[in-house]
């Protein structure tokens, strides 16, 4: 038996990263150099460290059990801890109590050996957006939180779930927040003077068809858990490429592959992700605790999305955080942590969805190499004709919808997490790690003003106008900035906790913002301390979207509404003129990663960790129909018609789903 110092931190590593502690993670990653370790990530199964540490602890139980002669030597070994296992002579001089009928003895060691697990299996930021795998049942223990995890609000709500909600009990124990836009922390080392040059654009070769539809058996074992660091490594031959300074992207058409069927449906009782490491119903040693367990609820099978409608598309070699569809075409873009973003072309033309490969690459030793980094960030501009896409490399880059590279833009001195196209087209606005915002000349791919308001990373952006923004950052301070003002129009101050996510309302008077402070604010520029203080969530708030109706849209008579996704496995619609919660969507099981609203706001799309998108009527609170994929959620979006809905997933997956016949 032998092993070296790479696999111990690689497992560290991933332990903090699936615990919630990305920063952490982060920092453990660059000084223990695991971006050049030659491990594939692809191949760790979740919760490695843990269920290594179990075998432990089994092992010493057998050691101190057994004796020489191979007879149990009678030594008691109820509440075995890690402490124990390391300091033998301690326990055996000090025999375990007895646990109590129908208590576990190692109950009360559960703080010491899980309580480094977070509520949440890592809080990404797609911003990056994350959480790699599923780990809460440890911090759940410890608060006392059911999976549901929904505070007791106003007389005005309504608890809607279609069905019978479960009641919460405890407080949320809050976790760390992540400072990225992704999963991989360890990637987001920043990048040297030489890589913030501008590299010229790639040669590439006409796209070919491909058949992304996949089998309904393909396996999910290791949903969300490949190493970013270490990703894809595709080589690019067979591609002209043009030689670049420095960083570059390329596009790789792919072959034609045999149609499949589509990925199978939601079961009547849906499950939450598997993990490979205790359950909510297990401690560390592997023995059952007392803890709150919401059961799965029922789904009423009429509601469940066939998989005749359910077109999964495969390719991406590690998780897909972020998926946006074509303003004016059925083009569906995703970004992945194997250092691709891809273009799915979803028009009805056939079965076989053509695919686009947008390598992300960098200029290494004289040579174009895939830069291993997460692509986290993605956005179409107005007509559609452009897609821009941000990198943990630290450069955004501007593509046409025929997979060529427009254009490198190289000013960001570590990992982008956020990037956004304002409505006119000629700017794009990027945030991140290394604190600062960015406004590009999108015709030129020159930075036409750098903001360094914030003391920590930035990590979110959304335009107000087409030249003025607002941003978030883990310093818990939002600023409103314009083009062209050396510092910020307005500063809003209040949150407690990293802001994770900021939304404009379609008119640009309202600023809606969410924190792992668990609270959502409502900001106005005429005042300095937020309009509403909306506190109903029992967990971190992860994202936030305001309803594409109201004055000022194309759904003028509808009332505006604010949607919240949370850490609490719960989506709440919200009355933002009143206050008050109207809905409370409780039907997940896993922390939400995101929603979206339909383009006539009559409905809601959400997507979970528990591998489920659900869609929502948003006047009723009622669960509409549900599908269940083969990976953890991160993002779920509406094309341009209002009848397709694609999600991207941990697992390397993405889907759309066809409603025109529902």
């Amino acid at each position: 038996m032998s092993f070296s110092s790479d696999e111990v931190n690689f497992l560290v590593y991933r332990y903090l990263q699936e615990s919630g502690f990305i920063h952490s993670a982060f920092v453990f990653g660059i000084e223990s150099h695991i971006s050049q370790s030659n491990i594939n990530g692809a191949l760790v199964p979740p919760a490695a460290l843990l269920t290594i540490l179990q075998k432990g602890l089994m092992y010493t139980e057998v050691e101190w059990s057994v004796g020489e002669n191979g007879e149990m030597n009678g030594r008691p070994i109820e509440g075995l801890s890690l402490i124990d296992a390391v300091m033998p002579e301690i326990k055996l001089a000090n025999p375990a109590v007895k646990a109590e009928s129908g208590k576990s003895a190692a109950s009360d060691t559960t703080n010491a050996s899980s309580s480094s697990a977070s509520t949440t299996g890592a809080n990404i930021k797609a911003e990056v957006k994350t959480e790699t795998t599923s780990t809460t049942a440890a911090a759940q223990t410890n608060s006392g939180v059911t999976a549901s995890g929904t505070a007791a609000t106003s007389a005005e709500t309504t608890e809607t779930d279609g069905g019978t909600n479960s009641a919460t009990t405890g407080s949320a124990n809050a976790s760390s927040s992540a400072a990225a836009s992704t999963a991989s922390a360890t990637t987001a080392a920043t990048t040297t003077g030489e890589d913030t040059k501008k590299p010229e654009a790639c040669q590439t070769t006409a796209a070919g068809p491909t058949t992304a539809v996949d089998d309904a058996t393909s396996s999910s074992s290791n949903n969300g858990n490949s190493n970013n660091a270490a990703a894809s490594s595709e080589s690019t031959s067979g591609v002209a490429v043009t030689s670049a300074p420095n960083s570059s992207s390329t596009v790789t058409p792919i072959a034609p592959a045999p149609n499949a069927t589509a990925a199978a449906t939601t079961g009547s009782t849906p499950t939450t992700a598997t993990v490979a490491a205790p359950t909510q119903a297990q401690s560390v040693t592997g023995t059952a605790t007392s803890t709150a367990r919401v059961e799965p609820m029922e789904i009423d099978s009429a509601i469940e999305i066939p998989a005749s409608k359910a077109t999964v598309l495969r390719g991406h070699e590690s998780e897909v955080f972020i998926c946006a569809w074509n303003p004016s075409r059925d083009l569906l873009a995703s970004g992945s942590g194997d250092s691709t973003a891809r273009i799915w072309d979803m028009s009805d033309t056939g079965n076989s969805p053509n695919q686009l490969v947008l390598r992300h690459c960098i200029q290494k030793g004289g040579a174009e190499v895939p830069s291993n980094k997460d692509v986290t960030s993605l956005d179409w501009n107005c007509d559609g004709t452009l897609l821009a896409t941000g990198s943990y490399d630290g450069f955004a880059r501007i593509w046409k919808t025929d997979g060529h590279l427009a254009s490198t833009l190289g000013q960001h001195k570590g990992p982008i997490f956020a990037l956004k196209w304002n409505k006119r087209g000629n700017y794009i606005l990027s945030a991140g790690v290394d604190k600062t915002t960015i406004i590009w000349d999108a015709s030129t791919g020159q930075c036409t003003q750098q903001f360094s308001f914030h003391n920590a990373p930035a990590l979110d952006v959304d335009w107000q106008t087409n030249n003025s923004f607002a941003s978030c950052s883990t310093d818990q301070r939002i600023h409103v900035c314009r083009l062209g003002s050396e510092s910020p129009v307005k500063t809003f101050r209040g949150h407690t906790n990293e802001v994770n996510a900021i939304k404009w309302c379609p008119q640009g008077k309202l600023l809606a913002s969410c924190s792992d402070d668990m609270t959502l604010k409502i900001w106005c520029m005429n005042r300095d301390k937020c309009c509403h203080d909306l506190q109903a969530h029992s967990k971190e708030i992860y994202t936030i979207k305001w309803s594409p109706t109201g004055p000022g849209t194309q759904n003028p008579n509808t009332n505006l509404l604010l949607a919240s996704a949370s850490f609490d496995s719960t989506v709440r619609l919200w009355d933002v003129e009143r206050g008050t919660c109207i809905h409370t969507l409780t039907k997940h099981t896993e922390p939400v990663y995101s929603v979206a609203f339909s383009p006539d706001g009559k409905y809601l799309a959400s997507g979970s960790f528990d591998k489920c998108v659900h869609i929502w009527s948003t006047q009723s609170g009622q669960l509409v129909h549900s599908y269940k994929g083969t990976g953890g959620i991160f993002e779920v979006c509406w094309n341009s018609k209002g009848t397709k809905v694609g999600a991207s997933a941990s697992d390397g997956s993405v889907f759309v789903l066809d409603l025109r016949k529902f």
